[in-house]
């Protein structure tokens, strides 16, 4: 059995000029010293163990199970029940595992100019005492700081990365030009797309392999926040993405965040749906040295913050985390937020909304006003998804669906307004009717968003308004 010790470190930002303090050691306890490697999506994942390395959460023995992932505070530590909310509030984002966007707030944020979010780092701490390392090149790889946002990969056999933005000229998108690099970061084979998330999570809809990305695409895109202004998205940036900035708090996950546990969930075979997937819980346990993971303020083990991570090989090619201890320097000022997370986390489903003449909610007509319908989708994070969309109107002269030539037809079993891939509208018109065509009473109009793409009306994601027509 090989035990592993891992230490990853987080870096600061601070008036444009980065201090990096990240690094990666990996050293087998019988010996003496220590070999560099480097962390990839997932922990170990490298030159020394194997390009296709992954990493699972304590607990985890090779068959299906129930894991529960203890979480402490050292009793000894100083700002021990500052630390409370926070973990407690990471420890709900980790479990609910849902993916958003708009997950980067800086104005509007309760933080502190001057200081760093407690919760914003320990969000990306536990991510690598999860399994999860960094989507980026990061420090650990040696580079100049303007070259560390490059995706994670090793070198190839030129010894050397080949750091080429492409034509635009961004670092970390899908037209870098990365020669012989070998790429460590599991991407979306749909459309190399990080910030949406494919609805079967697993080695038949993500890979490694730079041969399965999409036409047009030269390398792994990775989800910096940077790159992620190229999708149209402001903002948004993977939780795992090496970097924490003062003044900003970044508390909830990314689809990159989300697909890579998820990924590991499902097991040695990487198939969802099989004998050997598990599920995750993470529980806190109060102020303990006891648990799986545990939480401390030392100032002679980082500068900032790290994970000191113990794994134990279970196969060539999967780790298992054993035992994990997470450090900050208390030397920087630290922002600890006392607010408990919304729970699911804002931005991280789609959102349809109907309207009637703009207005949400109930609205009142006389037979006099004219009524346009129009409908808005904020597909958050799941984007390109396959999904069914329905629109509902129960109505004084029975209920009517909205077909997909935009036609209300009476019908008692569902039709379809669209089926295919979720997308962004916004105040789409569907219909405009002069009230007085339509009898006096109350008509309740709902706008659904599926899921999934079976024709079944599941309703997952809606949103009703209620017009009341008088004479």
């Amino acid at each position: 059995m090989k035990r592993i010790r891992s230490l990853l470190e987080s870096f600061i930002l601070t008036k444009l000029k980065l201090t990096f303090l990240s690094q990666l050691t990996v050293c087998s306890l019988a010996i003496s010293g220590a070999s560099p490697s480097f962390a990839g999506t997932f922990n170990f994942a490298g030159e020394e163990y194997g390009v296709d390395v992954i990493t699972h959460p304590p607990g985890y023995r090779g068959a299906g199970a129930n894991l529960t992932v203890t979480l402490g505070i050292s009793p000894s530590s100083i700002h021990a029940e500052e630390m409370v909310i926070p973990i407690q509030n990471i420890i709900s984002t980790w479990n609910n595992l849902l993916p958003t966007i708009n997950n980067t707030v800086k104005e509007g944020s309760n933080v502190p100019a001057d200081h760093f979010d407690f919760e914003s780092v320990v969000l990306h701490e536990v991510g690598h005492c999860l399994g999860l390392g960094h989507p980026n090149l990061a420090s650990e790889s040696g580079l100049d700081p303007e070259n560390r946002n490059f995706t994670q990969s090793i070198k190839g056999v030129d010894n050397q990365f080949n750091l080429d933005r492409g034509p635009d000229g961004i670092s970390g998108s899908g037209d870098d030009l990365r020669g012989d690099d070998i790429n460590l970061h599991w991407f979306r084979k749909h459309n190399n797309n990080p910030f949406n998330i494919a609805t079967t999570v697993d080695m038949t809809t993500y890979s490694r392999e730079l041969s399965d990305l999409p036409p047009g695409n030269t390398f792994a895109i990775n989800a910096d926040r940077r790159v992620a202004a190229l999708f149209g998205l402001q903002n948004t940036e993977a939780i795992m993405q090496q970097g924490a900035r003062p003044g900003e708090a970044q508390r909830t996950l990314a689809a990159d965040d989300v697909a890579t546990l998820r990924l590991a969930m499902n097991g040695l075979d990487r198939v969802a749906g099989t004998a050997d997937d598990y599920s995750l819980k993470l529980e806190f346990v109060g102020f303990t040295d006891m648990a799986d993971i545990v939480f401390i303020f030392d100032d002679n083990r980082t500068s900032f913050s790290m994970s000191e991570i113990m794994a134990e090989q279970i196969t060539p090619t999967h780790f298992v985390i054993t035992q994990a201890r997470t450090y900050f320097n208390s030397n920087n000022l630290w922002f600890f937020n006392n607010i408990p997370s919304p729970s699911p986390p804002l931005h991280s489903t789609p959102a349809p909304t109907i309207f009637v003449n703009n207005a949400t909610g109930s609205i009142t007509l006389s037979q006099n006003d004219r009524l346009t319908l129009t409908v808005s989708l904020n597909p958050g994070a799941y984007g390109g998804n396959q999904v069914d969309q329905w629109i509902q109107a129960i109505t004084p002269m029975g209920t009517f669906w909205l077909n997909n030539r935009l036609e209300f037809i009476p019908s008692d079993q569902p039709l379809r307004v669209y089926e295919g891939e979720l997308f962004a509208m916004d105040h789409i018109p569907i219909a405009s009717i002069a009230a007085n065509t339509l009898p006096v009473g109350t008509y309740n109009l709902t706008y659904a968003v599926d899921d999934n793409l079976d024709g079944i009306a599941n309703g997952t994601f809606s949103s009703s308004v209620t017009i009341t027509i008088t004479p």
